[in-house]
């Protein structure tokens, strides 16, 4: 069986996750690691027996086995690694954010389409089964139309200065950690953008944001998103239509989902996966490649393109209260 074989940059958490997963991968291989230092990469290597282990980025990037990457490093290098391996002819996935603005984005696309590369954003919850379900009920009417969206994730981040969630030099902020997933749930269900964005929130010391509300408004609905490092939320996505709503537990991770008609559970839905859910967005990665395609059916740039925009005008709001002042006009 042919397999894409992978390398990772930047050994962090979501790393972990991402190359525990593979042994529940067929056709896809990891068979690298890049960090900065030695000794994280070699414990990452051994933990996950990666056969390779590069101290430099570029020297993973030159390597001719490798045919995919998985940028993992924190959110201001996204831009740079995933350039970088893209000029070096490898396809890549990158975590999400995939930028930290829509400007660097577009720059990321320009490379992707001049070098010929495949390109998408890490966005490994639309890839769920669980998530899968509830869009399939939607498209089948079980709950007719929607009419709300809620949609919230936080947890409560201790604070550090100098830390990658606090740090404005790193892109720090729960809008782009955390908040991502709650208005890709909106853009996921209603794939459209809202009329009307008004955003509410609070500021670390450090000047990022640390607890937001959003309400998007569209033409004949709305979504409600929060996102907190203050506290933990109830971390639970319910898309409410005419007829009933679908509730999805830890809907960024998502194991299960349930269907309501009005106030009865008529379907529960549970995925029996034994990792942690990153094998589906690789498989499909692997399938793309290996069926020559440069960009994902389920998360294409366009979806990316959204997401930056809606997160753009969200943080635009929270930075001048004037703004944050005239969406309520």
């Amino acid at each position: 069986m042919e397999k894409i074989k992978w390398g990772i940059v930047g050994p962090g958490i979501i790393a972990h996750e991402f190359a525990h997963d593979f042994q529940f991968v067929e056709k896809g291989e990891l068979i690298a690691v890049a960090s900065r230092s030695s000794e994280r990469g070699l414990a990452f290597a051994k933990k996950y027996k990666i056969p390779k282990v590069y101290n430099s980025y570029q020297d993973l990037y030159a390597d001719e086995e490798i045919d995919a990457i998985y940028v993992a490093t924190p959110h201001t290098f996204h831009l740079e690694n995933s350039r970088n391996a893209l000029m070096a002819g490898k396809a890549v996935l990158c975590e999400k954010p995939i930028t930290i603005n829509p400007a660097q984005l577009e720059e990321l696309i320009k490379v992707s389409k001049e070098t010929g590369g495949y390109l998408m954003e890490g966005m490994w919850t639309y890839f769920l089964p669980a998530i899968k379900k509830a869009q399939q009920w939607v498209e089948e009417g079980k709950i007719g139309r929607i009419k709300h969206l809620k949609s919230d994730f936080g947890y409560p981040v201790p604070f550090d200065p100098k830390g990658r969630m606090y740090n404005p030099e790193l892109a720090g902020g729960a809008l782009l950690d955390m908040g991502v997933y709650t208005i890709a749930m909106a853009w996921l269900f209603y794939k459209k953008d809202p009329k009307n964005i008004i955003s509410l929130g609070r500021k670390a010391s450090t000047g990022v944001d640390n607890d937001v509300t959003m309400l998007f408004e569209y033409e004949d609905a709305l979504a409600t998103l929060t996102t907190a490092f203050r506290c933990k939320l109830n971390n639970w996505t319910y898309i409410i239509g005419e007829n009933g709503y679908i509730a999805i537990p830890d809907f960024w991770r998502a194991k299960e989902c349930f269907l309501y008609e009005m106030e009865n559970c008529v379907e529960h839905f549970i995925d029996p996966r034994k990792g942690f859910g990153f094998n589906f967005e690789i498989e499909a990665v692997n399938a793309d490649l290996l069926g020559g395609k440069k960009e994902s059916v389920i998360m294409p740039l366009h979806f990316s393109r959204k997401l930056q925009q809606h997160m753009a005008q969200v943080a635009d709001q929270l930075m001048d209260p004037k703004k944050q002042e005239a969406a309520y006009s």
